[in-house]
């Protein structure tokens, strides 16, 4: 009787058309203990305590996240951060250098454990002198000084969203924007290998809206799933961050990540910029 039953199931799911059968979104169990590395979220007590903790010993404008990391934060004070403009420089080496120690020294929130990986993309020293308060010494002398790292890479992979920029004076680092993670995990093989991600995702439909409400439709190709590359993703995943390897690809105007373990499709969205 119970074979004949699983036989029965067999069989409807024959008959079932591909749109009648629930899809599941998981291809793969995760069997590796190692992987995804997360993190767990904080209470908002044990946010404002880390928010304390990283504030000790430095002026600063940025604030921690609910996972214990410095967040993207435009929080400011305006007459405090003027009065830090006041004290000039020259030395930019030994600054950046002061700016790479304290990057270090604050590791548990900004996920800075190696200083060599720190290698500046882009420096930008300025001076401001609010409207005729401050009065440049020489043409050498500076007042602000800015940095991005770019983005974080793990073994060539880049860290999605993990752009890194610095906000510095004389009196030390005022803003802190972004951070990287101080471990990741990638997996030796890929369970959802390229070919497979591609299957998966040709002829699904992707869904949305417009700035208008407009729902927008769109089925992914043969062609759109050509160019793709692999990231690392951080997800979050209830109430925990998840540091996921995934697929990326840009069918049309839309943003599509699939984790090359699991086979779930963590992201997709429309990426278009629409004017009301």
């Amino acid at each position: 009787m119970k074979n004949l039953c699983w036989l029965i199931f067999f069989i409807f799911l024959l008959g079932c058309s591909k749109d009648e059968i629930p899809e599941k979104n998981i291809l793969f169990k995760i069997t590796d203990s190692n992987y995804p590395v997360s993190y767990k979220k904080l209470t908002p007590q044990q946010q404002k305590q880390k928010q304390e903790e990283f504030e000790k010993g430095q002026i600063t404008f940025s604030l921690i996240d609910s996972f214990g990391f410095v967040g993207w934060s435009f929080e400011d004070d305006f007459e405090l951060r003027k009065q830090l403009y006041e004290k000039q420089f020259s030395d930019i080496s030994n600054l950046i250098a002061s700016i790479k120690k304290y990057l270090f020294e604050k590791r548990e929130f900004t996920g800075i454990n190696d200083t060599s990986v720190l290698v500046p993309q882009e420096i930008d020293i300025r001076f401001a002198n609010f409207g005729g308060i401050y009065t440049r010494i020489d043409s050498t002398s500076y007042n602000h000084l800015g940095i991005n790292f770019g983005t974080q890479k793990i073994e060539g992979l880049e860290v999605y969203n993990s752009l890194l920029t610095i906000s510095a004076t004389a009196e030390g680092i005022h803003h802190v924007f972004g951070h990287w993670y101080p471990e990741v995990y990638i997996p030796s093989v890929d369970k959802v290998n390229i070919d497979l991600a591609k299957s998966v995702l040709t002829g699904h439909e992707l869904t949305g809206y417009d700035g208008w409400g407009k729902e927008l439709s769109y089925v992914i190709s043969e062609t759109d799933v050509d160019d793709y590359r692999k990231i690392i993703y951080p997800y979050i995943n209830g109430n925990k961050l998840e540091l996921r390897v995934c697929w990326e690809f840009k069918p049309s105007h839309w943003q599509v990540l699939i984790d090359t373990t699991t086979g779930e499709i963590l992201l997709e969205q429309d990426i278009a910029s629409y004017l009301h």
